[in-house]
């Protein structure tokens, strides 16, 4: 068998891509398809009509394990879906996306920087302290 690169100009005949498995029938001389990196090979004739048969054969015999197959995928894909789904969505519940007493545990304004002075004058807990007069009036 002869072998061609793709866009190179042949007579007619099959031509099978190496690469993909694909068949291109040129029904008169003209350019593969496919770019120069593919490579093509020229099937004789004869040889496909020994072979056209044997693979009619071979599809009819393993079209029902193929069907089987195929169904099995789709279920395993569905019931893969459908686990992942519950998973994210029981993950989701348990835990909570809003927390209120978060709002109420921090403070609103911002720590200022402590001056030596200012050091000096408060006590540590000096927001402790301004709480608790607030609280007793």
């Amino acid at each position: 068998m002869t072998t061609y690169t793709g866009t190179q100009t042949v007579e007619a005949g099959l031509y099978l891509n190496t690469t993909t498995f694909d068949v291109a029938t040129m029904d008169a001389n003209g350019t593969l398809p496919g770019t120069a990196q593919e490579t093509f090979r020229r099937i004789p004739m004869l040889l496909m009509l020994a072979a056209a048969p044997l693979l009619g054969l071979a599809f009819v015999m393993f079209l029902p394990l193929i069907g089987f197959g195929m169904m099995l995928h789709l279920v395993g894909t569905k019931t893969a879906q459908l686990v992942t789904e519950a998973a994210t969505a029981g993950v989701r519940v348990t835990q909570p996306s809003w927390a209120p007493a978060l709002a109420f545990l921090t403070r609103s304004k911002p720590a200022k920087p402590v001056t030596a002075e200012k050091a000096t004058t408060e006590t540590p807990d000096a927001w402790k302290d301004d709480v608790e007069k607030k609280l007793h009036q």
